[in-house]
């Protein structure tokens, strides 16, 4: 049985400061996440033994892209690392 993301967050992003030839023009800049209790976005912490995937969401009124980090509890997780 497939394991369910969960916990989704909407992630903030912004162009690109500086344009480069292996940059394409859309391209965006994750600066945070959204968070109730802050006016601006908080960094984003990668918890160990965890998935994460970046899964785009587009406004159903505005058309807007829009992006959600998912996670969820990892198959096999070895803080060992070897």
């Amino acid at each position: 049985m497939a394991r369910p993301y969960a916990d989704p967050v909407e992630i903030i992003t912004e162009p690109i400061p500086a344009q480069s030839p292996f940059i394409p023009v859309e391209a965006k800049i994750v600066v945070g996440a959204v968070a109730p209790a802050s006016p601006d976005p908080i960094p984003i912490v990668l918890l160990p033994g965890f998935e994460y995937r970046l899964r785009e969401w587009r406004h159903p009124s505005t058309h807007e892209i829009h992006w959600r980090l998912e996670r969820r509890r990892a198959a096999q997780y070895d803080e060992g690392g070897d």
